[in-house]
């Protein structure tokens, strides 16, 4: 099989454990080159990391002609630029999700890959996460009988630097990541319900900002029906006084419990009793899909993202977040 050559923009903190490494440990594939808005930190990302090149921009790594393809790991407000710079590079693109500000953004991506014959993968990396592959057959052996719906609630205490405008993180300015905490981690578990359960076709949404803290949403409730027909409910408030993170899956025999953002044991709840399956995250948790990449871009497997799925991912927050977007004009 060929080694597939990474070059890497942004070394932020996602790249550190999470990302980056499975770049140059997941067999077949190598980490060549990286580039950031700071020299510096790319130079120190590249020296304890043991990346052999540093470019001053994202313009001089994807003329590498050792670069196969590359891995874009910044804030959502260049996703767009930079996956079109790489792709009318000749380069594979990897970017990190959302994929996009708004899905219209996304479609152009999707286009402009097609157009220069280069593949386009999106970070959604859970669907190559075995507790996940592990709810995944358990739907497909009907363990719990015929999927009715599904629910996830995600609740959270604002962090500390959500505390102050002079210390908010990008993920909080809509200029940058073009809405809140929803869009960074709720479209992860819009993604993976698409995975299990098929499109969603049809979603209903209320985002509001409850606490002042910043301009962009803080809580959103949202109703949707998936293509097979499985209908879900979800919660996601980032200015509660306590921590929950809570999915289930309601069958006609049975349901499902789990944990989305933390690796605690699955359940299996059935009339036969409650079964746990204890599957731990790796130590970084995106290389099981980077290796999936690496397979399909050698043709020997099939990676398990989907672009469309992706994309739909944006839409349906896009759907969710527009009656706010559009009474705060952002």
């Amino acid at each position: 099989m060929k080694t597939i050559r990474w070059g890497m923009i942004g070394c932020g903190a996602v790249t550190e454990v999470k990302s980056g490494p499975g770049l140059y440990k997941s067999d077949h594939s190598t980490l060549v080159a990286v580039t950031s808005a700071d020299i510096n930190m790319s130079r120190s990302y590249a020296e304890r990391h043991g990346v052999a090149k540093v470019y001053a921009t994202p313009e001089e790594l994807v003329l590498d002609p050792e670069i196969d393809a590359v891995y874009i790991a910044t804030p959502p407000v260049v996703h767009k630029s930079l996956s079109l710079l790489a792709a009318r590079a000749g380069k594979h693109v990897y970017v990190e999700k959302p994929m996009a500000m708004r899905f219209a953004e996304c479609q152009e991506i999707i286009d402009e890959c097609q157009r220069h014959n280069v593949r386009l993968y999106v970070a959604f990396y859970r669907r190559a996460l075995e507790r996940f592959l592990q709810v995944k057959r358990w739907l497909d052996d009907a363990a719990i009988g015929e999927v009715r719906c599904v629910k996830a609630v995600q609740h959270q205490p604002p962090a500390q630097e959500d505390l102050s405008r002079a210390t908010l993180p990008w993920r909080l300015l809509p200029q940058v990541a073009g809405a809140g905490k929803f869009l960074d981690m709720g479209v992860h578990t819009l993604d993976i319900f698409d995975f299990w359960f098929g499109a969603i076709e049809e979603v209903h949404g209320i985002a509001s900002n409850q606490a002042g803290l910043y301009d962009v949403e803080d809580t959103v409730t949202a109703t949707w029906r998936h293509a097979s027909g499985v209908q879900g409910f979800g919660s996601w408030c980032y200015v509660c006084g306590d921590d929950q993170d809570h999915v289930e899956i309601i069958g006609s025999m049975g349901r499902i419990e789990m944990e989305f953002f933390s690796d605690k044991p699955l359940r299996l709840i059935t009339a036969d009793g409650v079964h746990e399956s204890n599957i731990p995250n790796p130590q970084h948790v995106q290389q099981p899909f980077i290796q999936s990449i690496v397979n399909d871009l050698n043709g020997v497997a099939v990676c398990p993202g989907n672009v469309e799925s992706a994309a739909r991912a944006s839409w349906v927050a896009d759907e969710v977040l527009k009656n706010f977007r559009q009474q705060h004009g952002f």
